[in-house]
């Protein structure tokens, strides 16, 4: 018997496939849309730019991520 796959990264590439064709001016990258997100961080202490701790939360939800906290995985 085979695993069920849980990714959601497969649904979200057929539903993204299935949309109407949009107009090359609607088409923006990732980057370009999350670096419109106005920063409410204060200057000091800032490390990473907000548009890639976004882009990193993005991508965590899209490999299933459901928190901010890293729950350890019990010993094998």
């Amino acid at each position: 018997m085979s695993a069920v796959a849980s990714s959601p990264i497969p649904p979200v590439l057929d539903h993204l496939r299935d949309q109407p064709d949009a107009a090359e001016h609607e088409l923006r990258g990732l980057l370009a849309r999350l670096a419109e997100v106005p920063d409410p961080r204060k200057a000091r202490g800032l490390r990473h730019g907000l548009v890639y701790v976004l882009a990193l939360a993005a991508c965590a939800v899209l490999t299933g991520a459901t928190s901010l906290t890293l729950t350890p995985r019990p010993p094998a």
